[in-house]
């Protein structure tokens, strides 16, 4: 019988992962879109609690796309495959274990 190690996310008790890498940066981009939210909520105003939650995900999931956007190619935004061109923000299924509670 192998022992498997799984590490849960301290944001998202339903996700645990397989490598503590993964877990933490699921942690940090959940923490990015939290804050996000709460600026886009804080600047904006008519915008409904599930549109701030979307956008804030959007832009944590997406940040070295957007970052490379920022720098010097605003283009690559309008890309077909841009949401493809980096995994960083979206963790690999193969790495997350969902349970229930």
């Amino acid at each position: 019988m192998a022992v498997v190690t799984l590490y849960m996310s301290d944001r998202d008790s339903n996700k645990t992962f397989t490598d503590k890498k993964a877990a933490d940066n699921y942690d940090k981009m959940l923490e990015l879109a939290e804050n996000v939210s709460l600026w886009i909520e804080k600047s904006i105003e008519g915008l409904s609690e599930e549109q701030v939650e979307s956008i804030g995900m959007l832009v944590a999931e997406n940040k070295d796309l957007l970052a490379k956007a920022i720098k010097a190619k605003p283009e690559i935004l309008l890309q077909q495959d841009a949401g493809q061109e980096t995994n960083e923000g979206n963790l690999a299924d193969e790495n997350v274990t969902k349970i229930s509670a």
